[in-house]
């Protein structure tokens, strides 16, 4: 294999499995790792025809969770991207894996003319075939499609889809928050000169406030998520949409079918079709707004097509006043027509208030602001919260978290919850602060050996904790900010939230967050479990850490 030939299409990378040296970081190389081999320092050589076929079998059999028509689910390793130009992404592995029809095809044409020859370097033609690819578009015939994605160094049940319908199912279900996640990671102290106290201690938690049951209603399946939805898609329009709100283009459809229909029966000889109803509002205010139009505007407006976009750019280059200023009068006529759609709206829903719960007809103005106001009900509740009733290593972090953009890898938390000194950098103007709620749940406390210590003979103790997290919402980094710069106790290895470390440093060299277990329903609505095994094995008092999984 001529590496550099490679190195074009790939950007360097340093994984926990692997190591700085290009060879260390290929595909190659993980797959000797998956299954179970112990790669030299020195320059591999290829991976033998004899040695690739059970080799092969031992990486399905530690990687892949669930594989059938419609879905493969994966145990992703730790420090692998989805996909691009890297040396080794899930996307390359996977089609290591099951090479799809044409790439199969590919490699039996350059091995047509010396078939043991073909067998021969299957290995070395298919890693070379692959190399060059960086998304699932650069075949046509590729069969995985993403459906949700788990960060660089997060390791766990990474589910994928193999055709459009069963993809679209499970993308539903990702979006409409009917998919349960369960993540495990330890954590270290904050103070990373602190070797004495426990992360998340009894006392901590015990400090924390306790809450009824009820506060979690306003985050109860997903109900604050679609509020927050909805505001964000009105704050994008700039229009306060309710139901029965009708956009521009759709005012202009309507009154190019109430146009069409009204020249048909005028052009009819019989003159006996039914007349149109000119008493809704609809048609009131196409006749207010056209009566101005001559009919030779009329008919030049209907030849241009249904589209509004082109009917306003038709418009804005016209010579003639009326046809010039008609996208104005759509304007106005939506505008109309939504004030007094919002008005009748609103005095019917009045009434069944009033009809219905009386009392509730004083706070009705209140109960509306706070449903267009999703972050005031996020707001509402401490950054940090314990629930009556459950465990008593169980709390929640409730903190609104926004990216900032510009190229910038880390997100922000609401500089109002975040402890100090966690976040640099703060702008001026916030970005966009999205409502966030995880749970977490110790499950163990100890020490784990610094395996990075010079000190030969005793190596040093850090302070750790397992933990269990629930997000209830899917925000990029959530997990790891809202531990890190909430509760004060980062994730072991996550150098991007450790305030002052570069490096990861200890016990191992990745970051200690996996992705358990996901629960979603797929097509059909059947609900599927998938679990990856956990990487973070209890030991007595001490815990142990697997870098490849």
């Amino acid at each position: 294999m001529n590496w550099k030939n490679l190195e074009g299409a790939s950007i360097a990378d340093n994984p926990c499995w692997g190591g700085p040296e290009p060879h260390r970081h290929d595909l190659q190389h993980l797959l000797r790792v998956l299954g179970g081999e112990e790669p030299d320092d020195a320059f591999p050589s290829p991976i033998s025809v004899s040695s690739s076929a059970t080799l092969i079998d031992r990486v399905i059999s530690r990687l892949i969770i669930h594989n059938d028509d419609n879905y493969i689910a994966i145990h992703k390793p730790a420090d692998l991207r989805m996909d691009g130009p890297h040396r080794a992404t899930v996307h390359k592995l996977l089609l290591y894996l099951f090479p799809p029809p044409s790439m199969l095809h590919k490699l039996m044409d350059q091995g047509a003319a010396a078939n043991e020859l073909s067998r021969q370097h299957r290995h070395e033609r298919l890693i070379e075939s692959i190399a060059p690819l960086t998304n699932t578009s650069d075949l046509k015939d590729d069969p995985f499609r993403t459906v949700h994605q788990l960060d660089y160094a997060t390791s766990g049940v990474l589910l994928m889809g193999k055709h459009r319908r069963a993809a679209g199912a499970a993308c539903i279900s990702f979006q409409e928050r009917r998919a349960k996640k369960t993540y495990v990671a330890v954590v270290t102290s904050a103070n990373s000169n602190s070797n004495e106290e426990l992360p998340l201690g009894k006392d901590f938690i015990e400090s924390i406030p306790t809450l009824p049951e009820s506060s979690l209603k306003p985050w109860a399946a997903g109900s604050l998520e679609k509020q927050y939805r909805k505001k964000r898609r009105r704050d994008t329009d700039g229009k306060d949409t309710f139901n029965g709100y009708m956009p521009e283009h759709a005012i202009f459809a309507k009154w190019r079918g109430y146009m069409i229909k009204k020249k048909k029966m005028e052009d009819a000889s019989n003159k006996k079709g039914r007349q149109q109803n000119q008493d809704d509002i609809m048609s009131q205010l196409i006749q207010s707004t056209t009566q101005h139009l001559t009919a030779q505007e009329v008919d030049e407006l209907l030849s241009i097509g249904p589209s509004w976009k082109k009917v306003k750019a038709h418009c804005e280059h016209s010579a003639k006043g009326n046809i010039c200023s008609w996208p104005s009068n759509i304007e106005q006529m939506a505008k109309e027509y939504n004030q007094s759609t919002a008005a009748a709206s609103a005095e019917t829903t009045a009434d069944e208030q009033t009809i219905h719960h009386p009392h509730h007809k004083a706070n009705a103005n209140t109960n509306e602001d706070k449903t267009r106001q999703p972050e005031t009900l996020a707001s509402s509740l401490p950054p940090l919260f314990r629930i009556q009733n459950e465990g008593s290593d169980s709390f929640y972090i409730c903190a609104s978290i926004g990216e900032v953009g510009d190229g910038r890898f880390d997100v922000l938390v609401d500089p109002s919850v975040a402890l100090p000194s966690t976040q640099s950098k703060i702008p001026s103007v916030l970005p966009e602060m999205k409502p966030s709620l995880t749970r977490c749940t110790v499950v163990w406390r100890g020490y784990a050996n610094d395996t990075t210590s010079s000190t030969a003979k005793e190596e040093p103790q850090v302070p750790v904790a397992k933990v269990v997290l629930s997000p209830w919402t899917g925000r990029r980094h959530q997990l790891r900010v809202h531990l890190s710069r909430v509760a004060g106790c980062p994730i072991l290895g996550d150098v991007a939230y450790t305030m002052g470390t570069e490096d990861r440093g200890v016990v191992g060299s990745r970051m200690c967050l996996h992705a358990k277990e996901l629960v979603i329903p797929l097509i059909g609505g059947q609900v599927h479990t998938f679990t990856a095994n956990d990487p973070f094995v209890i030991d007595g008092s001490s815990i142990q850490i697997d870098n490849f999984c």
